[in-house]
């Protein structure tokens, strides 16, 4: 049994650059699309899940203050993003381990808030929004979710639950 622990520490990148001053990321929720079902056979109705559908992904940084890299993810295009970061394990043997993982987005700027002026002594905290076209989370250097909304691609743990789909359409 593995219990995960606090990060450690994070670092990210877009397009390879270093960006400073992000204070934390939230990941993209992932939610499957439903349609409903009902009619004769059916007592009442079923909000069934429409298998490779996903909604809207969205990935949030979360800024210290605006600087020149950060500046950049306001471009229009998709940019290509990585979200690196460590976290202690608590292992079956009671050792505590670091465990690297990575996410890799990529994504649409959809929002742009610099954050605030005022002062004394306080942060901008500003905030990105990407919309999420690609999502790929490698931990431990081991490939456990990949999801392409262009390429109808959803993998978990090596499973490829769109193979079926990609070959029906040709």
């Amino acid at each position: 049994m593995i219990i995960s622990g606090n990060v450690i520490a994070h670092k990210l990148l877009a397009d390879g650059v270093e960006i400073d001053d992000n204070v934390s990321c939230q990941l993209p929720s992932i939610e499957i699309q439903t349609g409903e079902i009902k009619g004769a056979g059916i007592m009442g109705s079923i909000d069934m899940p429409v298998p490779g559908q996903i909604g809207s992904m969205t990935f949030t940084i979360n800024m210290r203050s605006i600087n020149k890299n950060a500046s950049n993810l306001a471009k229009p295009g998709t940019q290509n993003l990585e979200l690196r970061f460590v976290r202690d394990t608590l292992t079956a043997n009671g050792q505590m381990v670091p465990e690297g993982a990575k996410i890799f987005i990529t994504g649409i700027n959809k929002k742009y808030d610099p954050g605030k002026v005022e002062s004394p002594a306080t942060t901008m905290d500003g905030s990105i929004d990407f919309e999420v076209l690609r999502y790929r989370q490698v931990i431990n250097g081991v490939e456990t979710l990949l999801i392409d909304k262009r390429n109808y691609i959803y993998k978990i743990n090596g499973v490829d639950y769109m193979k079926n789909i990609r070959a029906a359409l040709g």
